[in-house]
């Protein structure tokens, strides 16, 4: 700096320092706002504000990593959405098959290990936000995870709020953040690597989803300060101190030999001049087994789960026990029909972006039906199992009854006994089957 400008500064100080600093501060507010009202905007009408999703999705973590409830809620919806595992097989054609297997076992994507955390983390943020990196010389894809605590916003196409174009992810000390494309972003690259976007729990009119623990965190965090209480209490009611009564000569001499309180079950032998006596507290504290089995009540509703699937066993008898499953086995059943249509559509990016880089031939993917995958899971209720056999049996016999006497069409018998099962078939297929067969 010259000695002019040192001189021009000096003197701008003095006249108008007060001016420049309230102008500065203007300044910083306006780009201060603005850059607030991009992060916390919303991409649909439905949607809340980023400053507050995010610190939702925080308060989830924490009660999952602390809270046994919360644990045990997520746990729960795992157990019986992924069970034992679940396998795929793509039978579109033989490529495809080979294409599946290997996305899905890949050391990098590890999809059979990944099942039980991507269950969880859908079941606690809501979405999940799944990046796929593309390998150009192999065609395959490599499968990784965002936070949804770090995506603050959804970028749509102005006209159709559910067109998903990209993602602004917020990173540690990187204020700007990064953008990743979506797999409809005009500009996307067959080589780079795109996020995709799943969600449960969306209302009509948003775009980010709501996690499970949402309505029940203010209960589990009432729930575990009453049983902080409980707890405190009951110490409390158990303590107890020894009043010694001596003479006036003897209480310095007591006081040393004492020093030490005697332990549980010992003996004390004093004379008659020493009196000993237990002090309590005494605390008034009402029975609160009633309040502590509503909050427990609001818990397992929030979480559609029956109460005595929350270690409240006392709540209802085997017979009742019984009848509560039922909604919940439901609710279970369509998480699982959401977490199997997850997986097959990431399967069939992973195989349209194999496509899109001439890696990978036969017949063009654009959905997962195109891949004709074929799923194992495992039952939501196994003790049904046998009962639904047998009346599945019977049913079978009283249909070929009326075949045999002509009031109903073979086509029409395995339409009932398939819909009776519980089993969505298309009764087209079920004619195709038969002609087949009689050819």
């Amino acid at each position: 700096m010259t000695s002019v400008e040192g001189w021009r500064g000096r003197l701008a100080e003095q006249l108008f320092g007060d001016v420049i600093e309230a102008r500065v501060q203007q300044a910083v507010k306006v780009v201060d706002d603005r850059w607030w009202t991009q992060v916390g905007a919303a991409a649909a009408p439905a949607d809340r504000a980023w400053t507050d999703r995010v610190d939702d999705l925080r308060d989830a973590l924490d009660a999952w990593r602390v809270n046994p409830l919360a644990r045990r809620i997520v746990q729960l919806t795992t157990d019986y959405v992924v069970g034992d595992g679940m396998g795929v097989v793509a039978t579109a054609s033989p490529d495809l098959t080979e294409f599946v297997r290997a996305f899905w076992s890949h050391r990098l994507n590890r999809l059979d290990l990944r099942l039980a955390s991507l269950c969880d983390e859908l079941t606690r943020a809501g979405e999940l936000f799944p990046v796929l990196f593309p390998n150009p010389a192999s065609g395959l894809s490599y499968l990784r995870l965002i936070p949804a605590a770090q995506v603050r916003a959804v970028d749509t196409d102005p006209d159709d709020y559910e067109r998903e174009l990209g993602y602004w992810q917020v990173r540690p000390g990187d204020l700007e953040g990064r953008y990743w494309k979506g797999l409809d972003h005009p500009d996307l690259r067959p080589d780079e690597p795109i996020m995709l976007h799943y969600t449960v729990n969306k209302p009509i009119g948003a775009t980010r989803g709501e996690g499970d623990l949402g309505p029940i965190l203010v209960w589990l965090r009432s729930y575990r300060d009453w049983l902080e209480g409980r707890v405190r209490v009951n110490k409390l009611k158990s303590i107890f101190l020894w009043d010694v009564t001596v003479p006036d000569q003897a209480i310095a001499h007591t006081r040393q030999k004492y020093s030490v309180p005697p332990r549980d079950g010992s003996i004390i032998v004093h004379g008659e001049s020493e009196k000993w006596s237990a002090v309590q507290p005494h605390i008034q504290a009402d029975a609160a087994e009633a309040d502590g089995k509503a909050l427990r009540q609001m818990i397992a509703a929030g979480a559609a789960a029956p109460p005595h699937f929350l270690a409240d066993a006392e709540s209802a008898t085997q017979a009742t026990a019984r009848e509560a499953n039922e909604p919940t086995y439901r609710h279970y059943l369509q998480r699982q029909k959401t977490f199997l249509w997850l997986l097959g559509d990431l399967l069939a990016v992973a195989a349209l972006r194999a496509q899109a880089l001439g890696r990978l031939p036969g017949p063009t993917v654009q959905s997962a039906a195109d891949l004709g995958l074929r799923w194992t899971t495992t039952d939501l209720n196994r003790d049904d199992n046998l009962t639904l056999a047998r009346s599945a049996a019977l049913m079978v016999s009283a249909l070929g009854q009326m075949v045999e006497r002509g009031w109903a069409t073979d086509a029409e018998a395995a339409n009932l006994a398939f819909k009776f099962a519980g089993e969505l078939v298309d009764p087209a297929e079920i004619e195709a089957r038969l002609r087949a067969r009689d050819r």
